[in-house]
C-alpha cells in the first residue's frame, strides 16, 4: 500500500467521516447510517477452495476500509475501496470482494448450524443453510481521487460490452454488477456532507487557481487554520501534483494549512526570482562571448587562436569553446 493510500485510509477510517462519506455519496446526505452504529471489521477476506486433486486453493483480499452498521433494526456491511488510479477491471474486482464477504457469511452460518446439529434435510445439508437464513447486505463505495476523469466501465455489462446490438438478446440473462463510484473532484459543488468532508471536497473546486484556493481557505480559516494531521495529509493527496504542500511539522496545536499554502507560493516566487537572475547572468555571459568571437573573426584571427583565447578569457573547456564558436 502506497503512502497516499495510507493517508486516505487513516482519514476516512474515522467513523464520523466514514458514515458521512456513505450517506453523502450514496443517499444525497440522508442520515441512513450513524457513526455510533458503526463497528470496525477485519478487512481481510479469504476463501478456501478444494480442487479435484484434493489440494486447497486460497483466495485472499484486503479491503481498504470495512465496517459493520447495526442500528437495532438492520445490519449492513459497509466497505470503501480507495483508488488514485483508474482500474479498468473494477466491476469484477468489486464483485469479487463482495462475493468473498457473502461466502464468508455462509461459511460462518454453516459452521454454527452443523455444530448445533440444526440441518435436517438434504437441501440444508447441501448448502449449510436453513430455508429462512439470511445474509447481511454488503455495500461498497469506490472512492476515486485520481487526476484523470474516470473513463472505465462502471458495471459488469459495460465491461463485457453487452450494450452492443449483437448482445441484446443475451443481456437480460447475464447478471449485472455495478460499482458505486464517487469522485469528489467532479461533484460540481453538489455537496451534501455533514462533517469536514464538506469543506475539503468543496476546496477541490478551486484546486487549479492559486487565488481562489487561498480565498476559499481564508474564508474557512477556522478549519484550515487549525487542522489535524490526518486531514492535512489527506488534503495534500487530494490536491495532487498541482500543489506540492510540505509534510506536516508536528507541534502543539493544529496545522495551519493557510500558512503552508502561502509559504508554498512564496517559495515559488522566490525560486522564480532566483531562476530569472541566473538566466539573466547566463544570457549576459553568452552575449559577451558572442561579441568576443565576432570581433576576433573581423580582425582575421583563425579558429584555433580564437578557441585558445576563449578558454583563457572565459575559463571555458575546449568542448565549450568549440560549441560557442559553432553557434556564433
Amino acid at each position: 500500500m502506497g503512502k497516499n493510500d495510507i493517508y486516505m485510509k487513516r482519514w476516512l477510517s474515522d467513523k464520523r467521516r466514514f458514515a458521512d462519506l456513505i450517506n453523502g455519496s450514496l443517499f444525497q446526505g440522508k442520515q441512513v447510517f450513524l457513526p455510533n452504529h458503526l463497528t470496525e471489521s477485519n478487512p481481510e477476506q479469504t476463501l478456501v477452495l478444494r480442487n479435484p486433486n484434493g489440494e486447497n486453493l486460497t483466495v485472499q483480499r484486503y479491503r481498504d476500509i470495512m465496517m459493520v452498521a447495526e442500528d437495532g433494526t438492520r445490519i449492513v456491511v459497509l466497505a470503501c475501496e480507495n483508488q488514485d488510479e483508474i482500474h479498468y477491471a473494477m466491476p469484477v474486482r468489486g464483485m469479487l470482494y463482495d462475493a468473498l464477504n457473502y461466502t464468508e457469511q455462509i461459511s460462518q452460518i454453516r459452521k454454527i448450524r452443523r455444530e448445533n446439529k440444526e440441518l435436517e434435510n438434504s437441501s440444508e445439508f447441501l448448502s449449510g443453510l436453513k430455508k429462512n437464513d439470511r445474509l447481511t447486505p454488503v455495500i461498497t463505495v469506490v472512492f476515486y481521487y485520481g487526476e484523470k476523469e474516470w473513463d472505465g466501465a462502471q458495471d459488469l455489462h459495460g465491461l463485457l460490452g453487452l450494450n452492443a446490438k449483437e448482445y441484446e438478446l443475451l443481456k437480460k440473462y447475464i447478471p449485472n454488477y455495478r460499482i458505486n463510484l464517487f469522485d469528489p473532484r467532479r461533484m460540481n459543488n453538489n455537496l451534501c456532507f455533514q462533517t469536514d468532508l464538506q469543506l475539503v471536497f468543496g476546496m477541490l473546486e478551486y484546486r487549479k487557481s492559486k487565488e481562489c484556493l487561498q480565498k476559499y481557505m481564508q474564508t474557512n480559516k477556522n478549519y484550515f487554520g487549525n487542522m489535524d494531521e490526518d486531514s492535512y495529509n489527506a488534503i495534500r493527496v487530494l490536491l495532487g501534483s498541482g500543489q506540492q504542500l510540505p509534510e506536516a511539522k508536528l507541534k502543539s496545536g493544529g496545522i495551519d494549512m493557510c500558512k503552508a499554502l502561502d509559504d508554498l507560493y512564496q517559495d515559488g516566487v522566490d525560486e522564480g526570482i532566483k531562476t530569472g537572475i541566473k538566466r539573466g547572468i547566463q544570457q549576459g555571459i553568452e552575449q559577451g562571448i558572442k561579441a568576443f568571437i565576432l570581433d576576433y573573426r573581423e580582425e582575421g584571427y583563425d579558429k584555433e587562436k580564437i578557441l585558445m583565447k576563449l578558454q583563457t578569457r572565459f575559463s571555458l573547456t575546449r568542448e565549450q569553446s568549440e560549441e560557442y564558436f559553432s553557434r556564433f
